[in-house]
C-alpha cells in the first residue's frame, strides 16, 4: 500500500511539471516587458491598437503594416522595438529611444507605442507631433486601462494643447487633397482635427476635375479653426464662334463678242440725241445767266455815274470793284454758254454721222455731262464711235 502511494505521489508531480512546462511561455509572452521606465506614461506592450490609424486624420507618422508582411509577424516586431524604445529611454538614450518608439509605431498603431512616443516628443520639443499622438492615445485608451495612467495622458494633453492651434477640414468631396501651406496633409474626409503651429495658414483643397478651393485662416494657440472648402467642377468652355457663311463668287460666264452687223444701235443714237439736247440747253441756261449778270452791271454803273459822274471809276471810288466782279461773271458766262453750243454741236454732228454711217463691228458708247457753276459752264462729253 505504501509503494502504491509513493506511486501516486508521483505521478502527479510529474503531471504539474509537465503542465508549468507548457504554461510558462504563454505566461511570459502575455506578461511582456516589466514596468517602470522612467517618464514612460504607459508600460503595457501590445495593448489593442486603435482603429482609426491611417494617412486620413491619423497622427504624424502613423503608417500601416508593410504590405505582404504577417500581422502576428508585424506586431511582435512592434512589441520588440517598443521593449527596446523603453530600454533606452531608462538609459537615458532620448534620441534613440524616440527612434525605436517611432519603429514601433510604424508597425502598430496602439495607445501604449502612442503614449511613450508622445512622452519622448514632448521632452523634444515636438508640440504638434505629440498633440496629434496624445490625442489618439485618448480616442483608444481602453476602458480596462489604468486611471491613473489616462489621466496622466490627459493632463499631458491639455499641457500641449494650449500651445498648438488646430483646424477642423470639411470638404464637399472625398478624395480631395488637402495641403497646408503648400504641404500636402492628407486626402478628405478628415475625421478628426489637423494640428499646427499657431499663425497663418493658408489651407487648399485640390481634386482632378474640380476648381480648387481655398481659405486662409488665423490660427490662435489653443484655438480650433475650420476650414470649409468647396471645390466647384470646372464651367464648360464656350464653344468656338461658328465660322462665317462661305459665299460662293458667282461663275463668270464668257460672253462671245459678236459683229455687230444690223446697223446702228437705237440705244447710241437715243444717247447722243440726249446729250446734244442737254448741251444745248445748258447753253440756254448759261445764257440767260449771264444776261442777269449784264443787268446787274448795268444797274451798278448806273449807280457810280449819278454818284460820280461818267468817270467815276477813273480811281478807286467804292462800288467799282462789285462792278468790275460782276462784268467778269457775266463774260464767264458767256464764254461757257457759247462752248456749250459748240459741245452739243459735236454731239449732235457725231450721232448724226453714226447713224448715217454706223453699224461696224466696235460699239460706240456716247457720254455727255454739263457742267454748270456760278462763274461759268462746260460740256464734258466722252465716247467711242
Amino acid at each position: 500500500m505504501k509503494a502504491r502511494a509513493r506511486r501516486a505521489r508521483a505521478a502527479g508531480w510529474l503531471v504539474l511539471v509537465a503542465g508549468a512546462v507548457v504554461a510558462a511561455p504563454r505566461a511570459a509572452s502575455a506578461q511582456g516587458a516589466p514596468a517602470g521606465a522612467p517618464g514612460a506614461p504607459v508600460s503595457a506592450p501590445g495593448a489593442p491598437a486603435g482603429a482609426e490609424a491611417g494617412a486620413q486624420g491619423a497622427p504624424a507618422g502613423a503608417q500601416g503594416a508593410p504590405a505582404g508582411a504577417p500581422a502576428s509577424q508585424a506586431s511582435r516586431d512592434a512589441d520588440a522595438a517598443f521593449l527596446r524604445g523603453k530600454e533606452l529611454y531608462r538609459l537615458g538614450k532620448l534620441d534613440a529611444a524616440y527612434e525605436a518608439y517611432r519603429t514601433a509605431w510604424s508597425l502598430k498603431q496602439s495607445y501604449d507605442i502612442a503614449a511613450n512616443l508622445a512622452n519622448t516628443e514632448l521632452q523634444r520639443g515636438m508640440k504638434i507631433e505629440a498633440a496629434e499622438h496624445l490625442a489618439f492615445c485618448l480616442r483608444s485608451y481602453p476602458a480596462t486601462g489604468s486611471s491613473a495612467q489616462h489621466e496622466q495622458i490627459r493632463a499631458q494633453f491639455r499641457a500641449v494643447r494650449k500651445e498648438v492651434g488646430s483646424i477642423v477640414v470639411r470638404a464637399n468631396v472625398d478624395g480631395a487633397e488637402v495641403f497646408f501651406d503648400g504641404k500636402s496633409i492628407g486626402r478628405t474626409p478628415f475625421r478628426h482635427e489637423v494640428f499646427v503651429q499657431p499663425g497663418t495658414i493658408v489651407v487648399e483643397a485640390r481634386l482632378a476635375g474640380h476648381e480648387p478651393a481655398r481659405v486662409t485662416l488665423d490660427v490662435p494657440a489653443g484655438a480650433t479653426n475650420t476650414a470649409s472648402l468647396a471645390l466647384l467642377p470646372p464651367l464648360d468652355p464656350p464653344a468656338p464662334p461658328a465660322p462665317p457663311p462661305r459665299v460662293e463668287a458667282p461663275a463668270l460666264v464668257p460672253v462671245r463678242a459678236e459683229a455687230d452687223t444690223g446697223g446702228p444701235r437705237s440705244e447710241v443714237l437715243v444717247a447722243g440725241g440726249v446729250a446734244a439736247g442737254a448741251g444745248v440747253v445748258a447753253g440756254v441756261v448759261l445764257a440767260v445767266l449771264a444776261g442777269g449778270r449784264d443787268r446787274d452791271a448795268d444797274v451798278q454803273r448806273q449807280v457810280l455815274v449819278e454818284a460820280g459822274g461818267p468817270a467815276a471809276c477813273a480811281g478807286e471810288a467804292p462800288g467799282c470793284g462789285a462792278l468790275r466782279d460782276t462784268l467778269e461773271d457775266a463774260a464767264d458766262l458767256k464764254n461757257a454758254a457759247l462752248w456749250t453750243f459748240v459741245g452739243a454741236g459735236a454731239v449732235g454732228l457725231a450721232t448724226g454721222a453714226y447713224a448715217i454711217w454706223g453699224g461696224s463691228a466696235s460699239r460706240p458708247g456716247v457720254a455727255a455731262a454739263p457742267v454748270v457753276t456760278a462763274r461759268g459752264g462746260a460740256l464734258v462729253i466722252r465716247g467711242t464711235w
